[in-house]
C-alpha cells in the first residue's frame, strides 16, 4: 500500500518542509538551522519515512537540546550506491550510559523531563527502521565539544 511506495524524492525538498514545520519553535528558541544539502540530492524511497527521521531529528534538538543551539545537515561521503547524512546539534548531548539504547523502542533518556514534554521517548526507533528500509544504516555519538551527532546512510535506489 501506500505506507511503502517508493519513488525518487529529492532530499532538500524533504529538509526544507521539515524546516517550516518547525522554523517557528527554533525561532522562540533562538536556533539557528543550516542545511548543506543541495537539490538533485534523489533517494529512490518513501516520502513520508524520509520525512519522519529529520523530523525526529530536530523535534529532538527543540525539545532536549536546550536554547540556543545550532542544528547543521551535510553529506559528508557518497559512493556508488549510498549518500551518507550527518545530523548534529550544539546542544546539551545525550548521556553517555544512554547512547548504546536511544535507538530501542519507547526508550526515554531522562523520565522526568521526557513525560511533561508529552513524548514516548525520542522516536529513534521510527528513525532507526526508516533508514533500515532505505538500506541504510545509523549511529550516534556525543560531539566533543557539546551536542550530539547522528551518522546515517540512506541508498540511492
Amino acid at each position: 500500500g501506500e505506507l511503502f511506495r517508493f519513488q525518487p524524492t529529492d532530499i532538500k525538498k524533504v529538509i526544507d518542509e521539515v524546516y517550516e514545520n518547525f522554523a517557528n519553535r527554533m525561532e522562540e528558541k533562538n536556533i539557528r538551522f543550516s542545511s548543506e544539502v543541495k537539490p538533485g540530492v534523489i533517494i529512490n524511497g518513501n516520502a513520508a519515512l524520509l520525512f519522519s527521521i529529520f523530523q525526529n531529528f530536530v523535534e529532538n534538538s527543540i525539545n532536549y537540546a536546550g536554547p540556543d543551539i545550532e542544528i547543521s545537515i551535510r553529506i559528508y561521503h557518497e559512493d556508488d550506491k549510498h549518500y551518507y547524512f550527518l545530523y548534529a546539534d550544539t546542544g546539551a548531548g545525550i548521556p553517555k550510559e544512554h547512547l548504546p539504547r536511544i535507538f530501542e523502542r519507547f526508550y526515554r533518556v531522562d523520565h522526568g523531563r521526557t513525560r511533561e514534554a508529552g513524548g514516548t521517548g525520542l522516536g529513534l526507533a521510527i528513525v532507526k527502521n526508516a533508514v533500515q528500509l532505505h538500506k541504510g544504516e545509523i549511529s550516534a555519538r556525543n560531539r566533543p565539544k557539546g551536542g550530539v551527532e547522528f551518522l546515517f546512510s540512506l541508498a540511492k535506489k
